[in-house]
């Protein structure tokens, strides 16, 4: 009788463990289009015998033993600076391609407002006494300042709106680091149990991977089983259960610094290497492209200025003024494209006649004309070979950033692609899995039916 209530003990076993990979295989079904699920496996193996009859061990059926997660770890150590580069370059290729301040296809752009400065100036110099032209090159002159101001302008609000838009990511940034040190809390409460848990380890993944496509970070295991997170300088950002913070700061130039308060405390002023991902990216378009496209634009406004002011202020107005300046600028380049300005209201002050000249002479307006083909500043590009200079490396930079992007993308893509491949769940195999289940399950109730059986005819032995 005894025998018999081992079989129905082992039978009883082994039921649990094919109910075990019915509910995971069930579970697996349940969860086929959730985000960031990976599938779970149910693993059996038979209980070491105990029983030993004429030199034989009898077996004790099978039980479950370990509930895993279906992840390569190869795949997923190369998943996350996947991520942080398709973040980066993705974030900086759409900054620049949306600025358009520099598009010379532009009709109220600085190309158009060259060309009518230089057409208005040499249709002044067939007839310098004309008031009429004289007044319509002044107009010219103003469009072109207006012009240089407000393509400065376009580059510093498209500078101020990825300011807006970093300062967005460091709040989104702020709350994955807080979600992934609550779960490390939480998976370490959970392990102490002697289980996995599988579903919050997925959810910390997601955490994790949404770190590193916004902000590039790196995660590193713990002996105790949580993940430590740290940014691309070497910053911690989670600490186990604690998590640092980002926030921004003026950085004395008009635009925003990014600190991170350290998980254990402390402020520490990031520079632009130590950050990757989105935010990375936003900052790169900001500090990098743009900024050089704004620095080359003054440069350019202070050269031009300068070389007209210093023809016209050699020359003569019809009302007899001398040693103007036909443009307002700066002392250095520093700005210049931004506070370009005409600097006479009068048309009869542009000097277009030379030393003793009257209102026909155009001496001083040819000299003026020479201007555009003239070397400027440095470089020693003529004006629209400076203007073309300026152009080129913009989309050059922006081509650049574009193709980055697209190739970071296609990784990332091969990569999440290979994770879902191995990771996701196949409905077709949890069938199967669930009809091999069930048949066993069915096979050792028949096994503990024919056990019942016998032990009744045990039983009823007279």
């Amino acid at each position: 009788m005894a025998d018999l209530l081992s079989i129905l003990s082992t039978a009883s076993t082994s039921l649990s463990a094919q109910r075990a990979v019915l509910a995971t295989a069930g579970h697996n079904i349940d969860n086929a289009n959730t985000p960031g699920y990976s599938r779970q496996i149910a693993s059996l193996e038979a209980v070491t015998p105990a029983e030993q009859v004429n030199g034989a061990y009898i077996g004790r059926g099978a039980a479950l033993t370990t509930v895993t997660q279906a992840r390569d770890r190869f795949l997923e150590a190369q998943i996350p600076r996947a991520l942080g580069d398709a973040g980066f370059s993705s974030a900086q290729s759409g900054a620049l391609q949306a600025f358009h301040g520099l598009d010379v296809t532009d009709s109220g752009g600085l190309d158009s407002a060259i060309s009518g400065f230089y057409s208005g100036l040499r249709a002044l110099a067939q007839n310098p006494g004309d008031s009429s032209l004289r007044a319509s090159f002044l107009g010219a002159a103003q469009t072109l300042a207006r012009t240089f101001n407000s393509t400065a302008s376009a580059v510093e609000s498209a500078r101020s709106g990825l300011d807006a838009k970093a300062s967005g990511l460091t709040d989104q940034i702020d709350t994955e680091a807080q979600a992934v040190a609550e779960l490390n809390v939480q998976i370490r409460q959970a392990r102490a149990s002697g289980a996995e848990p599988n579903d919050l380890l997925d959810l910390r993944q997601q955490h994790l991977d949404e770190l590193a496509e916004l902000a590039g970070t790196t995660t590193v295991p713990t002996s105790e089983g949580d993940v430590n997170v740290t940014l691309p300088g070497g910053l911690a950002l989670v600490a186990g259960g604690r998590a640092g913070s980002l926030s921004t700061t003026p950085d004395g130039s008009g635009h925003l610094a990014v600190q991170v308060t350290l998980p254990g405390g402390g402020l520490t002023t990031l520079s632009s290497s130590a950050l990757g991902g989105s935010l990375g990216g936003t900052l790169a378009a900001r500090d990098g492209a743009l900024k050089t496209a704004g620095d080359q634009l003054d440069q350019f406004a202070f050269d031009l200025a300068s070389a007209v002011n210093v023809v016209h202020q050699a020359g003569y107005g019809t009302d007899g003024s001398h040693g103007l300046d036909l443009f307002t600028v700066g002392a250095t380049s520093s700005g210049a494209a931004s506070q370009l300005a005409v600097a006479i209201t009068d048309s009869a002050q542009l000097a277009t006649a030379g030393v003793g000249g009257g209102r026909g002479d155009a001496t001083n307006a040819n000299l003026l004309l020479e201007t555009e083909m003239q070397g400027l500043g440095t470089s020693g590009k003529d004006v629209q070979s400076t203007l073309s200079a300026i152009v080129s490396q913009f989309g050059s930079s922006t081509a650049s950033a574009k193709a980055f992007a697209d190739q970071d993308g296609a990784i990332k893509t091969h990569l999440t692609g290979l994770r879902d491949s191995y990771s996701g769940v196949s409905i077709d195999e949890e069938m199967i899995t669930m009809q091999q289940a069930q048949r066993g399950y069915e096979a050792i109730a028949k096994v503990m039916q024919t056990a019942d059986k016998m032990l009744e005819t045990l039983l009823n032995l007279r």
